[in-house]
């Protein structure tokens, strides 16, 4: 047989989207793609969200092909299915194919091992961080000592590490408890509240006592034994404070004439108001003191009944006044309680604002947690199928089952393409696969299954003979074991699909033409059971 190679994509997930269990949109991880800037060389538009237009995280492909993380794709069928953008952008939308349905996704695994191989940086200043996506996503991401965040008190960036010491000492905003009166207050408003804190210590001038509360100030004042209080004429400009063991009396008679001066001006004032209403009255000269003779007695008396109206209406003005402090100070009392409870609401929807935001940062955390061991399992799971059916002697027998099914995707374009489990040449030999288009693929198109043989990088490559160049045979099994469809060929050692894999597989080659689909039709010798089987062997001679 000629050696027939066959040629590949550029983009591979539109040609490989293996048959697995739909995933389930209620996924925990919550973050869109990875930014571009992450990576360390030019990205390849495959890697790219169709929706946040980012690297792609935890990628998954719908069924027209097209790529989106998975939060991307949960956020954009969350009300129901949407047309894909991608197709119409790219004109080639077509129905039922190109509607984005929760439904008809898959998890993109080939994708997403990919991705996680590309080299990464980190974008924080300061930091010379390197290595791949899947390190930055697992060990790096949310966790760099140089990542600056914003505090939410103060509206400042600080860096991640400093965190707890901003919040402690730093921050101008921070919640700061009274140590006095232990109410709560802004750090800036600190100097406000020892102003009118009830429990803030003071000093009495007189005695020298220290500590002594605010509240408790003036009961202090009225009992202090050094407090001195002011001599009864101080209203008319006596400036004597008397001692609180000192003798009033003392004074008084010693400062009588003092005391009379200072009342003489007021008195005058008084008589020249009532002689302006009353009438004339005589000024007599006494001891070398003006003093006033009403003209008769009628107009004495006229004038001692209009001092006790002015007595008693100021006596009534007293009480009232009297009784509005009274109200005022219970209103000030109410006032301040009620200013207490707010202060302690305040600052308990703040402890339950901060338990909140650390609940969420655990979730978050959480939630890139999972999504690294759902990687992880997903890559233990694609390991364990494959040494399920691995084998290690060069011959590789492929069992394809639900044949009507997988060929009517192929035919609707949705899988049009299906990978083998790899085998091996020997333990420690070549690693390969096949390649299998239900529906053909080039010149086979429509009319034939198509057929390719493809070599994989394997972990002892370095220890191989390369360009490949063992004798392939292909065959597609009677099961009645009487004529078997074979195809084979020597490498072309000069094609670049045989030399030494520098990705995951070389560009595949093999039959486009390997068997007529039409042989595949009624009773059929190769296909029971709605089952089909395909059978490799690779010549050892040489290794």
């Amino acid at each position: 047989w000629p050696i027939t190679k066959g040629t590949s994509p550029d983009n591979l997930g539109k040609w490989f989207a293996p048959r697995m269990a739909r995933i389930s949109l209620d996924c925990s991880t919550s973050l869109p793609g990875i930014p571009l800037s992450v990576l360390s060389v030019p990205m390849e538009n495959k890697y790219k969200c169709q929706q946040c237009l980012q690297v792609l995280r935890k990628p998954v492909q719908a069924q027209c092909g097209h790529r989106f993380c998975i939060h991307c794709f949960r956020q954009l069928t969350s009300s129901g299915p949407k047309p894909c953008e991608a197709c119409r952008q790219e004109e080639i939308y077509e129905e039922p194919i190109s509607i984005l349905n929760s439904n008809e996704v898959f998890p993109d695994n080939a994708a997403g091992r990919e991705i996680a191989s590309l080299p990464a940086r980190c974008l924080n200043q300061g930091c010379n961080w390197t290595g791949s996506i899947k390190q930055y996503e697992a060990q790096h991401e949310g966790r760099c000592e140089f990542e600056r965040i914003l505090c939410e008190a103060c509206q400042t960036l600080i860096l991640h590490t400093e965190k707890d010491r901003h919040n402690e000492r730093e921050c101008e905003a921070r919640m700061l408890n009274c140590k006095y009166c232990k109410m709560t207050f802004n750090f800036k408003d600190i100097k406000a509240h020892d102003e009118i804190c009830l429990k803030f210590p003071l000093q009495c001038k007189d005695c020298g006592k220290k500590k002594i509360p605010r509240e408790k100030f003036n009961d202090h004042s009225k009992t202090c034994a050094k407090s001195s209080s002011a001599c009864p004429f101080s209203e008319v400009g006596c400036k004597f404070m008397v001692g609180r063991n000192g003798k009033l009396s003392d004074h008084e008679h010693s400062s009588t004439m003092e005391h009379l001066h200072l009342l003489l001006p007021m008195v005058l004032s008084m008589s020249r108001v009532r002689a302006d209403g009353a009438g004339a009255g005589e000024w007599q000269e006494d001891s070398g003191l003006g003093l006033y003779r009403a003209p008769e007695e009628g107009v004495h008396m006229v004038g001692g009944a209009a001092a006790f109206t002015q007595s008693r209406g100021l006596s009534l003005f007293s009480e009232q006044v009297s009784a509005l402090e009274n109200i005022v100070c219970v209103l000030n009392r109410e006032v301040e309680r009620c200013s207490v409870t707010l202060e302690a609401f305040a600052h308990q929807h703040r402890l339950d604002q901060e338990k909140i935001e650390n609940l969420s940062s655990k979730v978050c955390q959480l939630e890139r947690t999972i999504s690294v061991r759902d990687l992880q399992l997903s890559e233990t799971e694609q390991l364990v199928r494959e040494l399920q059916y691995c084998t290690y002697d060069g011959i590789f027998v492929w069992k394809i089952s639900d044949f009507s099914r997988r060929r009517q995707d192929a035919v609707a374009g949705r899988t049009p393409a299906m990978f083998s489990p790899a085998f091996y040449s020997s333990k420690y030999g070549y690693k390969m696969c096949l390649r299998l288009y239900l529906n053909g693929d080039g010149t086979g198109r429509g009319t034939h299954l198509s057929l390719f043989f493809v070599v994989m990088r394997g972990k002892c490559d370095a220890l191989l003979k390369w360009p490949f160049s063992q004798k392939v045979t292909l065959m597609l099994l009677d099961q009645n074991n009487r004529e078997h469809i074979i195809d084979a060929f020597r490498p072309d050692v000069t094609s670049t699909s045989f030399q030494q894999p520098i990705s995951e597989m070389n560009i595949a080659s093999g039959c486009p033409l390997f068997c007529p689909l039409a042989k595949l039709a009624g009773k059929s010798p190769y296909l029971r059971d709605d089952t089909i089987f395909i059978k490799a062997i690779v010549d050892l001679t040489g290794l």
